[in-house]
């Protein structure tokens, strides 16, 4: 029995998850089990509010017992089973076989396995006898292996082979610039190659053709590029010599009247949890919920290319092990999450979440031209920080708070393009691809991603969504003579539904509580989502793509709250029928004003791939934004400190350092000293 005392919502530890596979060990004594994925299981909704409100009013709570979600295989055995182990207790108390129509995730062990089974396969090595190369050079690429018959029900991979760069054969080396013509598909099971498929070389034709050698394609990777670094940057150092403004405690963050804990687990990584401001409630819970990226390509067999990359393979589990200097700049504090691997063993996923301050412009300023006095306020944000790595791309999320009340989530994606082969001979245009380099062909896809928003305001169980649009007020005689008013019209969404966004009418969405009025504005008090505006999904609506990823219909949902709802395209995405997610949900057609609501948001990135995305891509990246509409009486950060040198401490430009073309300093005459002393405003009078 696990003893260490914890908040119900702090994530699983690995003493947790060591003793959760015991147990499971121990209920199956001889039989060797495929451990697939475990975390924390989060307490019913019900029983968690009960406890956040005695906590938050400081009465004594007892908190309630500490869950582990699991799921496992029977080794080399198709049968897939999920269980909650009672950690307190010392007792499994859910446990269930699940149909052959569901997968679980995949993990690296066994991709690892499928690959060198695949290098091991003869059919592979004929193919590779026909390139002429050897194995020694070759990367493999496995692959989600996507839905396109209802009747496949084996748990498989699709593997892509690439090879490294002749010029330097190094690890490290750019494969996705040697796409070779042909790819394996590996029953995970049985653990062998069951077909082998060649690559189309062109728009349509598929052929087997050696494309001979290949011109060399530029490195990312700073010691393989053949032009040396620029040096023309100087250092910016980001200091904060008093320490940091936000406090610390176990997975407890307090900073400038937010208060909030911060969970992660193996799906969906980081999460936020019992988001307060001035110990007022604004969000239950809100979380990336999944991601889907379909790729553009009609090919045959290039047609399944489609992943959730959350539900398929994990973001806790993808996390990266962030670095000072690197990922995250200035007074950092790192915290770290713990996983399973096939074998049981617990995985620390360390420094995966970064919590750092910065400076973000200007919060709030304004000069009175009649006296020439400018008052000025400086935005200060708390960023949060993970990033994962996918095979080929890193997607990078941020938390941002601000002073003012104000939520940001930024979705960041970089890596590199996921290539297929194009014979270089081949000059037809491919209109679902861009040539990226010689012989490199890159797809056409989409990032589809998906928040979840879990809302408290000022109640956990209350609340209502409604949008609002701007729209011309009509032409009135009386009322609008000369046509120049505009209004806004509101509408209630009263039943679990999919919204479409608007931004000829700049809508936003609006979550209220009905029964709190701010006695300023007479509204109900709020916070608005401004959404990101961008293209649904382009598969059309019989295909595969289309019915596994049900959130991907619309960029806006509501449903009422349901435990266990937290995952749109289902629980088990992995080669998933679509037959269960947020379509279904909705369905039920339930009341959701003035109750306990989800509201989800999905949006994308449709990416057309550019020249300029490879061999690298440059960070593409939107924010969503939740702001508070009512829920104070006037601007919250009019007692956030005026800003002025004397605190900022900032420097002058001092043109005897500057940096010439040639990227060396160059004397370029006296100093000029900062204007500004110890204590003056930021700005002087006009």
């Amino acid at each position: 029995m696990v003893s260490t005392p914890l908040h119900p919502l702090d994530p699983a530890t690995a003493e947790e998850l060591e003793y959760a596979v015991h147990i499971v060990r121990e209920s199956l004594p001889g039989v060797e089990l495929h451990f697939k994925v475990a975390g924390l299981e989060e307490p019913p909704k019900k029983e968690m509010v009960k406890f956040l409100e005695a906590e938050h009013a400081g009465r004594p709570v007892s908190a309630p017992n500490r869950w582990i979600f699991m799921m496992y295989y029977i080794k080399k055995n198709p049968r897939l089973f999920e269980c909650i182990v009672d950690i307190t207790a010392g007792e499994i108390i859910h446990h269930a076989e699940l149909p052959r129509t569901q997968h679980a995730p995949v993990d690296r062990i066994e991709l690892n396995e499928a690959a060198q089974v695949a290098l091991a396969d003869q059919g592979v090595k004929k193919e590779l006898e026909r390139l002429q190369i050897g194995d020694n050079v070759v990367v493999l690429d496995p692959w989600d292996y996507g839905k396109d018959d209802e009747y496949e029900q084996r748990r498989l991979t699709q593997i892509f082979f690439y090879k490294r760069n002749p010029k330097n054969n190094s690890p490290d080396s750019n494969h996705y610039a040697f796409p070779l013509d042909f790819m394996a598909i590996v029953d995970l099971i049985e653990m062998r190659v069951i077909k082998i498929c060649h690559l189309p070389l062109g728009a349509e034709a598929i052929t087997t053709k050696h494309t001979g050698a290949r011109k060399v394609q530029p490195e990312y990777d700073h010691t393989l590029q053949s032009k040396p670094a620029r040096t023309s940057l100087r250092p910016l150092i980001v200091t904060q010599p008093e320490g940091a403004s936000f406090k610390l405690t176990g997975n407890l963050v307090e900073w400038e009247k937010w208060r909030f804990r911060v969970g992660f687990n193996w799906r969906e990584g980081m999460i936020l949890h019992d988001v307060t401001f001035d110990g007022r409630p604004v969000l239950f819970r809100i979380s990336l919920s999944e991601m889907f990226v379909p790729y553009g390509d009609p090919r045959d067999p290039l047609h399944r290319k489609g992943a959730f990359d959350l539900g398929n393979v994990g973001a806790g589990v993808t996390a990266n092990d962030l670095s000072l200097g690197c990922d995250c700049l200035g007074l950092i504090a790192y915290l770290s999450g713990h996983v399973i691997n096939a074998r049981g063993e617990v995985v620390e996923k360390k420094n995966c979440v970064c919590i750092h301050e910065v400076d973000a412009g200007i919060q709030w300023k304004h000069t009175n031209h009649r006296t020439g006095k400018a008052s000025v306020v400086r935005k200060r944000q708390l960023q949060l920080q993970t990033i994962i790595t996918v095979a080929n791309y890193e997607y990078i999320f941020y938390y941002i708070l601000d002073q003012s009340g104000e939520i940001e989530f930024e979705t960041r994606a970089t890596g590199i393009l996921s290539t297929t082969p194009i014979d270089p001979e081949n000059t037809d245009k491919v209109p679902f691809a861009t040539r990226v380099g010689n012989g490199v062909l890159a797809p056409y896809h989409q990032h589809i991603f998906n928040l979840r928003i879990d809302p408290a305001i000022d109640s956990y169980t209350n609340n209502t969504v409604s949008f609002v649009d701007s729209v011309p007020m009509p032409r009135d005689r009386v009322l609008n003579p000369y046509g120049t008013g505009y209004i806004t019209e509101e509408t209630k969404v009263t039943r679990s539904s999919s919204q479409q966004t608007d931004p000829s009418k700049a809508r936003i969405f609006k979550i209220f509580n009905p029964n709190k009025i701010n006695p300023v504005s007479l509204s109900p008090v709020g916070y608005k989502l401004i959404p990101i505006n961008s293209q649904a999904l382009l598969a059309d609506g019989n295909s595969w793509h289309y019915r596994r990823s049900h959130f991907a219909e619309a960029p806006i949902w509501v449903t009422k709250y349901k435990d266990r709802e937290l995952f749109p395209a289902g629980d088990y995405t992995n080669q998933g029928d679509g037959s269960d997610g947020i379509r279904n949900w909705v369905a039920r057609n339930d009341n959701v004003e003035n109750e306990d609501i989800v509201l989800w948001h999905t949006y994308t990135f449709t990416h057309n791939p550019r020249p300029e995305d490879f061999p690298i891509m440059p960070a593409e990246s939107v924010r969503v934004a939740l702001k508070p509409y009512s829920f104070f009486n006037y601007n919250p950060t009019m007692d956030v400190p005026p800003s002025n040198q004397g605190f900022n401490k900032s420097t002058a430009y001092d043109p005897t350092l500057q940096v010439g073309a040639d990227g060396v300093g160059r004397d370029a005459g006296p100093k000029h000293a900062a204007s500004g002393g110890e204590g003056e405003s930021c700005c002087p009078k006009l």
